[in-house]
């Protein structure tokens, strides 16, 4: 089957009548108008008060092999490189995570209980695209802000975002499961580590399955909270008098994940959606 046109009624009308039996017609809608506005630069106005306007061959085939990778639930994101986080436009290879608008409060609790503060180190353990580090940075410029990340393509991510967006941060590669990754001292600790048990993979949709770095999403079952208890050690040690932790966590593990924290003033917090999927500890 073939887009009727290169007019953009045409290649929305295509994409309903393939998508249909994966997605949603809303789902359907949104996510066309953002790939038209991706390729073509027609925003979604100009899209939907001039849908006989004609799109570039050439915008016409990436338009159909996206609705391909669409059928085949490769994630949007993925499809078009870059996803928006916290006000920011970040870049995304497929070794990095999707960030989640879950991350995005953890991000804003941090903001709004740090805005206050001046020269403040914060350590990013875990940081993938660079989304919450450079957030941070975005939001409290006066923050000296450190990415931690083992794997080569988030660290080469998390630069080129940095650099894209002119916001200066320390992105470094090391192990947080290595007990001495590093010696420097943090007045706050933020970390989205793997948390997704191997048992959880059967209710996770195929666009993450197949498509998402299963390292940056799922632990062992048998040591399921193997990040936040390196964490945990390392804020005893790295995480200055009075400093703060901030983390998401498996819902279905809050109460054994605080309990790592046990030396920590420790609170679990609920996401918008009722959720617990936040823990903030704050070092006595």
């Amino acid at each position: 089957m073939r887009i009727a046109s290169n007019k953009v009624r045409d290649i929305k009308i295509f994409a309903q009548k393939e998508l249909k039996d994966i997605y949603s017609e809303e789902e359907i809608r949104s996510m066309i108008t953002l790939l038209i506005e991706h390729f073509t630069g027609l925003d979604s106005i100009k899209q939907s008060i001039e849908p006989q306007t004609t799109v570039l061959e050439s915008d016409l085939l990436k338009l159909n092999f996206a609705i391909k990778d669409l059928k085949k639930e490769k994630p949007i994101q993925y499809i078009m490189g870059k996803t928006n986080f916290y006000d920011l436009e970040i870049l995304l290879n497929q070794q990095v995570l999707i960030p989640r608008p879950e991350t995005e409060e953890l991000v804003n609790l941090l903001i709004k209980e740090n805005k206050s503060k001046k020269d403040i180190r914060i350590a990013d353990l875990g940081c993938g695209s660079g989304a919450i580090s450079l957030a941070i940075k975005n939001n409290l410029p006066q923050s000296k802000v450190y990415a931690f990340d083992i794997e080569d393509k988030a660290i080469e991510q998390t630069k080129e975002n940095a650099k894209r967006l002119c916001l200066e941060i320390e992105v470094i590669k090391k192990d947080i499961l290595n007990p001495s990754f590093t010696k420097e001292e943090f007045d706050i600790i933020v970390s989205n580590p793997p948390y997704v048990m191997e048992k959880e993979k059967s209710l996770m949709r195929n666009n993450v399955l197949c498509y998402e770095p299963h390292e940056a999403l799922f632990v062992r079952d048998e040591d399921a909270l193997v990040f936040y208890k390196a964490i945990a050690e390392f804020a005893k040690t790295n995480l200055k008098s009075k400093g703060r932790i901030y983390l998401e966590i498996n819902e279905n593990l809050a109460k054994e994940t605080a309990d790592l924290f046990s030396l920590f003033n420790t609170e679990i917090k609920k996401d918008l959606f009722g959720r617990y999927r936040f823990i903030i500890a704050s070092k006595p």
